[in-house]
This record gives C-alpha cells, structure tokens and sequence, in this order.
C-alpha cells in the first residue's frame, strides 16, 4: 500500500472515529458490594482496568527491547517464527504482553520457545521501548471500538447489557486507557511508518489479503518467504476456523487469572468472550453510536 493511499484510509478512519465520540450518555446504576460503593458500570470498569497492570509491571515492561504484535499479528508471527509451535495454554504464555509480563510473573528477558522474541504491546511509540523492529496495526477505530466494547466491560466483569455503549465510548475517549488517545497513538507511529524498523500494516488489508501480509511480516522478520510450506503453515493457523477451533488459546484468560485479584474482580470470577469472534468489530446497533 502507496503512502497516498495508507493516508486516504487513515483520514476515512478518523471521521468515523470523531463520530463515536460525539454521543455520551448516562450510565445505569447498581450496588457494587465489594466496595460497598455505587458505582455505574463504567466507572467500575475504568476502576477495575486501571488496577490491570501494577505500576512495577508497566516500568519493567517499557525497559526492555519489545517487538509488539496484536494477537491476529502474534499468531502469525509466532507460527512463522516456530514453524506452527502450538503447544501452549495461551499465547501469552509464549508471547508476553510487555507491561503486565511482571504481573504475570514472567520475565521480559527470559529466552522464550523460538526466535526472534516476540512481544505484545500497546504502547505509543514515545512510550514503546526502542531498539526493536515493530509492527504496527492500524483498523478502522469504530470498528475497533466496536469490537473493544463487546470485549472490555466482560473482561472486566460488568453484566452484559449493563453499559450503553455510548458511556463505553465517554470512558474511551476520556482517558481509559494506558496507551493513552487513539489519535496521538496513530499520528506517533505514522510518523515513523517509513523506519526500516516499522511495518505498518491496515487490520483491514489483512482481511483482504492474508496470504499477501503474511509474507510481508515473514520478509520484516527475516524468514525465507520462499519457504512455501512454512507461508501456507502460518496462514493457515492464522485463518478465522483455525483460531476460533482454538479459541482458548488466543481469549486472554491467562493474563486474566494472574490479574483479576488485584483489579478488583472476584478470584473465581470467570470470562466468556474470547478475542476471536465472527462479529468483532462490526457495528451492530450504528442508531447508538
């Protein structure tokens, strides 16, 4: 994709975006025993996400060399890297997520099962540490928040249905996350998609040409792309049917066990909605945005 053409996208993604964030509403209420506190759902959850990750655990994780993918890119990554190497109980436990890694008990220096290191961020690219080479995946932010709203408030233990999403998109866009606002991240690494040590990839171009990006990240990570059975390998473990056949080991619930304790959630809390889902990330009620 031609710089002219990335920057047409960028700028269709952020008109759909800044039209998210125009609709704010007013929670529902309910007692939350716990804190003997009433908190609407969205405020439980802004509490509860910013207990996720401990202050050691994001100062170690923004110290070291990272290679940051999201989990559609680390599984292709992570295949390409260990010809198909999938024995593990999450994909966390072989590709951490830099700044919960010290939360999760593990070590960002450790040697992990195949090389090169691979590591999951959502870091700006101020925050990121440098050194590395990354990959950074741009999406239509509403379909992103789209997606994120259908992941997070579960996630963090809110009811379904308890949360409209435009109180989903008051928090988002007020400050909820670590990474800080979606268009300071975006401008941060646009700048620098020309770095030799960047690749700059549109979710979208994913979808549309998967066996095309795979090889683009097997070129930027330094694997044989003439090594056919290995392309065909790790697209075919990175297709919907595979990962949703292997779900568990892409919803997160590894990182979830080690935190839910410390961000507020009940030890035997569980979660029910995985990363990969048919309907990640499509609008489905556009009148409530």
């Amino acid at each position: 994709m031609d710089s002219s053409t990335s920057s047409s996208s960028l700028s269709k993604c952020a008109a759909v975006g800044i039209a998210t964030a125009l609709s704010l509403g007013v929670a529902y209420r309910f007692w939350h025993k716990k804190q003997g506190a009433r908190l609407t759902p969205v405020q439980l959850m802004v509490e509860r996400n910013s207990r996720m990750h401990s202050p050691e655990s994001v100062a170690a994780g923004r110290a070291f060399k990272p290679r940051p993918r999201t989990t559609w890119v680390t599984q292709i990554a992570h295949s390409l890297r260990s010809r198909g190497h999938m024995d593990f109980g999450e994909i966390t436990e072989v590709v951490p997520w830099d700044i919960c890694a010290k939360d999760c008990g593990q070590n960002v220096d450790d040697e992990q099962v195949a090389h090169p290191r691979l590591y999951k961020s959502h870091e700006s690219y101020d925050t990121v540490p440098k050194g590395a080479k990354y990959i950074y995946v741009a999406r239509n932010p509403l379909d992103a928040f789209v997606s994120f709203f259908h992941f997070l408030p579960a996630y963090m233990g809110i009811p379904a249905g308890a949360m409209p999403m435009s109180d989903f998109a008051n928090a988002m866009f007020g400050g909820l996350s670590i990474s800080g606002g979606i268009w300071g991240h975006f401008l941060g690494w646009w700048h620098h998609r020309k770095d030799p040590n960047v690749l700059w990839l549109f979710f979208e171009d994913l979808k549309e040409d998967h066996v095309g990006c795979v090889r683009r990240i097997a070129e930027f990570m330094g694997v044989d792309t003439k090594d056919e059975e290995l392309i065909q390998l790790a697209v075919k473990q990175s297709t919907f049917d595979f990962m949703s056949t292997h779900a568990t080991q892409f919803d997160d619930h590894f990182l979830r066990d080690k935190i839910k304790v410390q961000s507020g959630l009940d030890e035997d809390s569980k979660f029910t909605v995985g990363k990969v889902r048919k309907d990640c990330g499509k609008p489905r009620e556009p009148q409530s945005l």
